[in-house]
């Protein structure tokens, strides 16, 4: 695990059923382990300067989730936008902390608000630690239409991104859109973390309480690996036209 569990269930449980935890609604800098406002004339280029913009759709757009991963004493600029023709769903994946991730998936028509975490070099290294090469392609998001509420630029082109390699989890056969992600013009099902997680225990594991199968999925890697499967097995495969695997930052 890239970063400290909590001890006690009660704290793992918590912890799961939180995904993609608090957010603020705006734009901020990370900064001594805590947000603070960006507003759209808050520009300062050397801010940005030498920073890789990496997508963020799930948890690294909280604060909570960086300073887990980066510390008190990193400063991260996190800049919100809305993303065109994409929605924010969930991954056919359970992380190792239990919960059911999140990945973008292709949606003409629809609009997502994401973050950027604009990451030095150094940083991204790190990123690249938690999100796990075997959950997750990393890759550029070419030829979108990314409209930005601070930072560099207005408009973005073009950004980095981790791409579930599972697919998206399926109800109904159709993708989950995350609730606590807003995107305007979702044509499938939305649900918080808990309900998503009670769904995954009625469809695949009904013989189990949900806090039981949270747990065994923490505690126990072949288990965790085993669900994973089933939910890959029967996944909405990812679309991602703009999505280009590979490349050095």
């Amino acid at each position: 695990m890239p970063w400290k569990l909590p001890d006690s269930e009660a704290g793992l449980l918590a912890l799961a059923k939180s995904y993609p935890f608090p957010a603020p609604d705006g734009s901020y800098l990370f900064r001594g382990g805590v947000a603070e406002p960006l507003a759209a004339g808050d520009f300062t280029p050397l801010l940005y300067e030498g920073r890789v913009p990496v997508l963020a759709h799930g948890s690294n757009r909280s604060p909570e989730q960086l300073a887990r991963k980066f510390g008190a004493t990193a400063e991260i600029p996190v800049t919100v936008g809305w993303l065109a023709d994409h929605d924010v769903v969930y991954s056919a994946h359970v992380t190792q902390y239990g919960s059911i991730a999140s990945t973008v998936q292709h949606l003409p028509g629809a609009r997502a608000r994401v973050s950027i975490t604009w990451l030095s070099r150094a940083q991204l290294a790190r990123m690249h630690e938690t999100e796990g090469p075997s959950s997750y392609l990393y890759g550029r998001l070419r030829d979108v239409d990314l409209r930005m509420e601070a930072g560099p630029s207005a408009a973005i082109r073009e950004c980095w991104l981790y791409l579930s390699r599972n697919g998206c989890l399926a109800r109904k056969g159709a993708p989950v859109g995350l609730a606590a992600v807003t995107t305007e013009g979702r044509q499938h099902d939305a649900l918080l973390q808990p309900e998503v997680l009670a769904h995954v225990r009625e469809r695949y594991r009904p013989h189990l309480e949900l806090d039981a199968m949270i747990l065994r999925k923490i505690r126990n890697a072949e288990l965790r690996r085993a669900l994973v499967e089933e939910l890959r097995a029967e996944a909405v495969p990812a679309a991602a036209p703009h999505f280009h695997a590979g490349g050095s930052e």
